[in-house]
């Protein structure tokens, strides 16, 4: 995360009022500086524009020349002097499951939808391939969010009607949760990137950091190395998504080709003595929070204490890993660090009071939270 920025101190005393002062005080002794006065009232615009020149043009030009402070198309512009790229966002994809006349033919780019409702519009998906409906009625078939975003992440039995008539269908649905679907990456996780590169060096020798840091370039919100997974010469990474969920099918994928390069050994970055690498969704391990006898000051709801606690473990979950271990001590403070909670009796995970220890690849996934 980006460190906060603070002014340098020969930013400091330039406010328009302390400008105009200076200026005043260095007129000759024989010139009316009073307020009203022709000296007074002409030096004033003066005063004004090297305050906003000072305070605010010259103060974000020291920003972007850092990347611990700089954001936007600044940021991209330090990560790409390293050969760094801010991920896009990412568009879910999924499968259908459509039924109809048999000999039906579905083109590419056939767009199915949800309903819209009062509060979002429908979401929109292209099917990826050709496909015809089989004897058995039936027919499954790839497809693709027409936006991307988090949005485009839908639960199943969602996608259910088409955006043009067709009349060999009688029905369609996505039998299973869309996945993927992720925002462009944000300046503080760029940043960490950025950060991380600087620290290593570089190395591409292939210890863990390099594995780490290769998958977040291709979108993994954190990478579990397990070395010598199949013997001598292989590596296996256990993928988790910038969601804190076990990668998908896509981002597995992508993972694999931006640290392998099958198609372009030119821009191999897995080492060469390495025989293979294995890519694959981390196995998650639920964790049950309850809280019992919880009591706020009513600035806040309950669901809105429940999602800050849900955010503000989910920071622990890094940590948590590297150790093998997610200790209850360090849980359980977090409830009364939530704005609004005054008090609260008991506090459980999975039911318990103790730690909750992690196998190698395993990945710690809030479960339920049970606040009242």
């Amino acid at each position: 995360m980006q460190p906060e920025f603070t002014k340098p101190d020969f930013l400091e005393d330039n406010t328009a009022e302390e400008i105009h002062e200076r200026m005043m005080e260095d007129l000759p002794t024989d010139i009316d500086d009073m307020p009203g006065g022709f000296p007074f009232d002409f030096t004033m615009p003066a005063a004004l524009e090297k305050a906003e020149l000072i305070e605010f043009f010259l103060v974000r030009a020291v920003m972007i020349a850092f990347p611990q402070y700089s954001w936007g198309e600044w940021l991209d512009l330090h990560a790409k002097q390293i050969n760094l790229y801010r991920n896009p966002e990412t568009h879910a994809t999924g499968k259908l499951e459509i039924k109809g006349i048999p000999g039906t033919e579905i083109l590419k780019g056939t767009v199915f939808c949800t309903a819209a409702t009062d509060d979002s519009p429908s979401v929109d998906f292209t099917t990826d391939e050709d496909c015809i409906i089989g004897e058995d009625g039936m027919a499954m078939v790839k497809v693709t969010a027409v936006e991307g975003g988090p949005e485009s992440a839908l639960k199943a039995e969602t996608i259910t009607m088409m955006d043009e008539a067709n009349d060999g269908i009688i029905s369609v649905t996505n039998p299973e949760p869309t996945a993927g679907g992720k925002e462009e990456e944000s300046d503080d996780d760029l940043y960490d990137r950025i950060a991380l590169e600087y620290e290593n060096s570089n190395t591409y020798l292939g210890n863990d950091i390099d594995y780490e840091r290769w998958a977040k370039d291709a979108g993994a919100g954190e990478c579990i190395v397990v070395p010598a997974a199949q013997g001598p010469g292989t590596v296996k990474l256990v993928l988790i998504d910038t969601d804190g969920q076990p990668a998908d099918e896509s981002l597995v994928e992508n993972v694999y080709n931006h640290i392998v390069s099958p198609e372009d050994r030119s821009r191999r970055l897995l080492p060469t003595a390495c025989a293979s690498l294995i890519c694959v969704a981390a196995e998650t391990k639920a964790i049950n929070y309850k809280c019992t006898g919880l009591l706020f000051d009513g600035t806040v709801d309950l669901e809105q204490i429940k999602d800050d606690f849900s955010l503000a473990v989910k920071q622990l979950y890094k940590e948590a890993k590297k150790e093998g271990v997610l200790r209850y001590n360090d849980v359980r403070p977090l409830i009364s660090s939530i704005s609004g909670v005054e008090d609260f009796q008991a506090f459980l995970i999975n039911d318990a009071m103790e730690n909750i220890s992690f196998a190698k690849e395993e990945y710690p996934q809030t479960g339920t939270v049970d606040f009242s």
